[in-house]
């Protein structure tokens, strides 16, 4: 049964294991009494992995290696802006001025790098998995396009298809999007700092909708989390927070175009995503990495070499007039976080 829908509460699991831990110190961990918290403690970490009975126990890297890993979720997965795209991702011949194009609509920028921390991770000497890889992530992708075909690139179905019953590892981002963090940023660009004259600012403008559509998302991923776990009923469910996008302190220039009070404002809203994300984590019962820590001095501004999340960069594909892969991590990014999923993997932590 999964935990949070019935059978033991957090609590109970909380009591579990200081149980086992206690029964150890003491030496009386003995018949039913150690069968039964070892499951408790098991479940925690494998979700229904683990049943009541004699039979060994997978660890939770076996568990994870032991068939197919899918990767689902936004730009922050698929690994916009850490280029190496692959091909069919990062193509629309909307805006294509080749003659032999015209008339053709056909259109994919899901972006997908094989610098992704999801295939960086697969591709990894360190992990051999028994399945296959699949990556449906996609940039500019919202929870929507979980559950429905996406709408704004050719042969993209809801992600949630990729997943069955010989998924063994479940990796996933995804948030940014429907909180509007694209949008904050151009607001932000265009009218930061103490805005312009007899106008509100960025802030201003912003602050109060992103704490609500922060409430209103986290009942929403608990769902959407306890729906992967469903429909991949053997694997482990890894969501992967967000990093901060600017350094700390702040970078003084402004070839971001963003205020130093803007860029503190901003990284303290990805801290209220984090945050939460870490609660429907812990109710869904899934697992979760905040790259927090990781990423501090080497968000925008950070010095040359040290920074692992792009700056503003002019002139984009087709006619964009700035490359989406702005603000997003680099390759150097993706690798930290490749980094912090094989810790994971290796001694995974509760939320």
């Amino acid at each position: 049964m999964e935990r949070g829908a019935a059978g033991l509460e957090y609590a109970g699991l909380l009591a579990a294991v200081v149980l086992v831990v206690g029964a150890v110190v003491l030496g009386i961990v003995q018949g039913d009494l150690a069968r039964h918290t070892t499951n408790a403690v098991c479940r925690i970490f494998l979700g229904e992995g683990c049943e009541d009975t004699a039979e060994a126990v997978q660890s939770a890297l076996e568990k994870a290696l032991s068939g197919d890993y899918v990767a689902l979720g936004d730009s922050f997965a698929s690994g916009e802006g850490a280029g190496d795209y692959h091909d069919g991702t990062n193509y629309d011949n909307r805006d294509d001025w080749n003659p032999g194009n015209w008339g053709d609509d056909s259109h994919n920028r899901c972006r997908r790098s094989a610098s992704s921390y999801a295939e960086q991770t697969y591709n990894s000497a360190d992990f051999d998995f028994a399945g296959g890889f699949t990556a449906v992530y996609c940039s500019g992708a919202t929870q929507s396009d979980l559950d429905n075909p996406n709408d704004s690139n050719d042969d993209e179905g809801p992600q949630l298809d990729a997943l069955n019953d010989d998924t063994s590892l479940v990796t996933m981002s995804i948030g940014g999007n429907d909180l509007g963090f694209g949008e904050v940023l151009a607001a932000c660009v265009l009218n930061g700092g103490s805005g312009v004259a007899w106008t509100d600012g960025c802030q201003s403008d912003w602050n109060d909708t992103l704490d609500q559509r922060l409430e209103d998302l986290r009942p929403q991923l608990v769902d959407l989390y306890t729906r992967i776990r469903e429909q991949a009923p053997n694997a482990r469910v890894v969501i992967m927070g967000y990093p901060r996008l600017f350094n700390d302190p702040p970078s003084q220039e402004l070839n971001n175009m963003l205020f130093i009070e803007d860029q503190v404002w901003m990284n303290g809203k990805a801290d209220e995503l984090n945050a939460m994300l870490r609660e429907a984590c812990r109710e869904a019962g899934v697992e979760f990495i905040d790259p927090t820590a990781a990423f501090l001095g080497h968000g925008v501004g950070a010095p040359d070499g040290e920074q692992w999340i792009n700056d503003l960069d002019w002139g984009g594909p087709g006619l964009a007039i700035t490359d989406p892969g702005s603000f997003h991590p680099n390759a150097q990014g993706h690798a930290a976080m490749a980094d912090l999923l094989a810790e994971q993997l290796r001694d995974p932590r509760y939320p």
